[in-house]
């Protein structure tokens, strides 16, 4: 009952270790700290000779590949490709995880008969189906979008099935006694009660399709970021390859950021303590 009454009223503010600012403040200065140490780390690794420059080049020769692949012609049609495949295979399986999770949360007998199947598809190593994919899409898009749909479905799907089959039976017998229907119960209380933990599994479904997109450059394409670290891998321009890490990187932490702060807006009735 409590879940229900969370929705429709206001909830009571609690202090919560999380909320305070001076050990949140805290918090960053320890991330920052730990951050610089890396940076310290890895700057002075190579410079000391302590690890060749070819295998692990320094932060700075990093930065300055970095600054450099910004600033060739070629790299907006890279950058491009990869992100509107990354953009696309996450819609699409995020799409796909959501309709399969929530048909075989309120329809038993397919959970019975699917769930099996897809918990087997899902122990398949993806990486087994890139080169299909690539003999059956072709060298193009089509072949990466494919493959980040594929990794990035299950975490939808699984949190969607968990979220909504955790819904306690107090609320479902509260609605069956005013006579809504099962539309009703869903839209008022399933789906506002399973959102937070969909709202993770969209979350790992991002990442997972841009390790997809970039799986299926590795394997066979002639653009993309994927594709670059292919190329200075074989011209051993380590520089240029961390250069397309950090790139890479950034787009996965940008969208997360994203969707973390859609999480606080679209699911207003979770307190703080919930949404840490």
């Amino acid at each position: 009952m409590a879940k229900i009454t969370a929705v429709e009223a206001e909830p009571v503010k609690t202090v919560s270790p999380y909320t305070n600012p001076n050990q949140e403040l805290r918090y960053k200065l320890y991330t920052i700290g730990i951050l610089l140490a890396i940076v310290a780390a890895w700057e002075m690794a190579p410079r000391l000779g302590l690890v060749s420059p070819i295998i692990l080049p320094s932060f700075s020769a990093v930065i300055g590949a970095l600054i450099t692949l910004l600033q060739q012609d070629f790299f907006l049609r890279h950058f491009t490709v990869t992100l509107t495949e990354i953009v696309i295979g996450f819609i699409l399986g995020t799409a796909i995880g959501l309709s399969i999770g929530i048909a075989l949360a309120v329809w038993p007998t397919a959970k019975r008969i699917a769930y099996p199947l897809v918990v087997g598809f899902q122990a398949i190593p993806k990486i087994v189906f890139a080169p299909l994919f690539i003999a059956w899409f072709g060298f193009g898009m089509s072949s990466k979008v494919v493959m980040a749909v594929v990794i990035s479905f299950f975490p939808v799907l699984i949190n969607t099935l968990v979220g909504l089959e955790s819904v306690p039976e107090d609320a479902r017998r509260l609605m069956r006694s005013i006579k809504a229907t099962p539309l009703q119960t869903f839209r008022k209380v399933s789906l506002p009660h399973a959102l937070p933990v969909i709202f993770a599994g969209i979350k790992a479904a991002l990442t997972f399709a841009v390790i997809g997109a970039i799986v299926g450059e590795f394997v066979g394409a002639s653009e993309g970021l994927g594709y670059l670290v292919e190329l200075y891998k074989n011209q051993l321009r380590i520089d240029r390859v961390f250069a397309v890490i950090v790139i890479l990187a950034t787009i996965g932490a940008g969208g997360y950021f994203l969707l973390e702060w859609l999480d606080r807006k679209l699911i207003f009735w979770r307190d703080d303590s919930e949404s840490k």
